[in-house]
């Protein structure tokens, strides 16, 4: 039965159909997102040639002081609850620890083969 025909509406007009509207966002509350998304791409995001350590570190520091009014401005501003985006540059922080660690315990563990090796070359 072609799609168009009296019987075929009948058919799939029985049918819901819905669409999930986004809310729409505002221009300022898109700038304040790309000033966040910029903050936390300086701090965690990969080494590039123009961000230099001490914008990693400053961008950090914000991160890391949760009661500054700055951070909490930013985070209302970009319609996020600031208490939201702590826990999530936290488990951040935890995330980046951990990696940290498991790279000098792998090569903690690469010199003492390697030491272990020539002992017993000897």
């Amino acid at each position: 039965m072609p799609i168009g025909s009296p019987r075929s509406v009948g058919r799939y007009s029985t049918q819901t159909i819905r669409v999930e509207q986004t809310p729409t966002i505002d221009p300022e509350t898109k700038l304040w997102r790309a000033v966040l998304g910029q903050t936390l791409y300086d701090a965690f995001g990969p080494e590039r040639y123009d961000t230099t350590p001490k914008e990693r570190k400053e961008a950090l520091d914000f991160l890391k002081d949760y009661k500054n009014p700055h951070f909490i401005e930013l985070c209302e501003n970009a319609g996020f609850d600031p208490e939201y985006i702590k826990r999530k540059v936290r488990k951040k922080f935890a995330e980046k620890f951990i990696s940290a660690i498991n790279k000098i315990s792998t090569k903690v563990r690469n010199i003492n083969e390697k030491q272990e090796t020539e002992v017993n070359r000897v």
